[in-house]
């Protein structure tokens, strides 16, 4: 058996929101009696959007390390929508609302493609876990959608410490499995937190390109998970 350990990036790798950020501050509005027009919304989130793949990307980020960090970016992120749409939120009042109602477990589903490729690649001596940039809650998330009792880890960069794409984080995944990178390999929906994070650590990266975002021909790609169990019987 080639790979020993699998990781899984979460967000649009294994689990999807319902309603996006921008359909939920919509409806937010829409109950405070200031809804949004189309544009409007879509200004203030490719704005606001712009602000954060900036600040992800940014080197030395620490901002996915702790919980109360990730939860001042992402008030920061909602406060920039609103201040865009012209809404006064000077408490945070609309912002929290907004992080609460899109981090709730019901605005989440697991992809169809998720539990049936987990349950595929499952093989006694390997393991299967999450690594992810994410608050601590993800792990009872993951539960409460079905897919926890399928993994034998979920290691977030809140409660890690470490956050993509340091090498360090893929390297506490390989230690909870007891695995060599040469045995590991990464599967997310990001090349350069997923693919290039993995590769610093000596591990293999599939990148996941659902929406046919990436045009790489340097990685393996899927457009679906189902895609994954053939491609790992390949190489065993």
């Amino acid at each position: 058996m080639r790979y020993r350990l699998i990781c899984f990036d979460a967000g649009f790798t294994l689990i999807e929101p319902i309603r996006t950020t921008a359909a939920t501050l919509a409806a937010i509005l829409e109950r405070a009696g200031m809804p949004p027009t189309d544009a409007a919304l879509q200004r203030a989130w490719d704005a606001a959007d712009a602000w954060f793949l900036d600040e992800y990307h940014r080197p030395g980020n620490d901002t996915w390390t702790a919980d109360e960090r990730i939860q001042r970016i992402w008030l920061h992120h909602h406060g920039l929508m609103l201040h865009e749409l012209g809404v006064d939120d000077p408490e945070q009042r609309l912002a929290e609302m907004l992080l609460a109602a899109y981090a709730a477990p019901e605005n989440w589903r697991p992809y169809p493609d998720a539990p049936v490729a987990l349950d595929a690649l499952r093989r006694p001596g390997r393991t299967l876990g999450v690594v992810s940039d994410w608050s601590s809650q993800l792990p009872a998330l993951l539960k409460a959608l079905g897919l926890g009792q399928r993994l034998d880890f979920v290691l977030t960069s809140a409660t890690a410490g470490a956050s993509k794409p340091a090498a360090a984080f893929y390297r506490m995944a390989l230690e909870r499995a007891g695995a060599a990178p040469h045995e590991a390999l990464m599967v997310g929906d990001s090349y350069a937190a997923d693919v290039l994070g993995a590769r610093a650590a000596g591990m293999d990266g599939v990148l996941l390109n659902r929406y046919g975002r990436y045009d790489t021909a340097d990685v393996p790609v899927i457009r679906s998970l189902a895609e994954l169990a053939g491609m790992v019987e390949l190489v065993e």
